[in-house]
């Protein structure tokens, strides 16, 4: 008789457990997404889609820079007259045929890694895309994250800019990062 109470605590109490785990946000199915390629670089990735993906040339007669911006909607819809653009998402791709830079060479030397601003001065090994990368925080008009690695005859800058570390493009920038590929 007093099996049966124990026998229905523990069944309540595995019903419960399983409700809680299948309701954690990790078993929730990622939120829909687009994918970026581009066969002249080489790369690829997914983004969420709230974003508003940009892209431009932004070198010169001397050597190519090329742009990716990715704004949310939302930031977009709200950047104040007159002021600074919003928090983004950017891939920039330099030229590094020329020089043939080495990664840090190019990040401790160059002004577009804004690493002299890094509070630091600290870099991070990492990988993106099985390449070895250097990863480094720096604070400027807004916080920012920066991941440089080599690929082809380029230097690829991923960057992101916010104003809390609680703001929802940290994550959606290391989702981006995770789910780039080189080709």
């Amino acid at each position: 008789m007093k099996m049966i109470p124990s026998a229905l605590v523990f069944l309540i109490i595995l019903g419960v457990g399983v409700y809680v785990f299948m309701s954690e946000p990790w078993q929730r199915p990622a939120p829909p997404s687009s994918t970026y390629a581009n066969s002249v670089y080489g790369i690829s990735f997914s983004y969420p889609d709230g974003y508003v993906l940009d892209e431009r040339e932004a070198g010169n007669g001397e050597r190519s820079r090329y742009v990716i911006t990715l704004i949310s909607g939302e930031a977009l819809a709200n950047i104040p007259q007159d002021g600074e653009g919003p928090p983004a998402i950017t891939i920039d791709i330099f030229q590094n045929n020329l020089d043939k830079q080495k990664v840090e060479e190019w990040i401790r030397g160059n002004s577009f890694s804004n690493f002299k601003l890094s509070p630091d001065d600290a870099l991070a090994s990492t990988t993106v895309a099985g390449r070895d990368a250097y990863a480094y925080t720096w604070d400027g008009l807004y916080r920012g994250e920066s991941t440089v690695f080599a690929h082809k005859d380029n230097i690829i800058m991923a960057s992101v800019t916010y104003l809390s570390p609680e703001d929802a493009i940290r994550p959606d920038f290391f989702q981006i990062l995770a789910s780039l590929a080189l080709y």
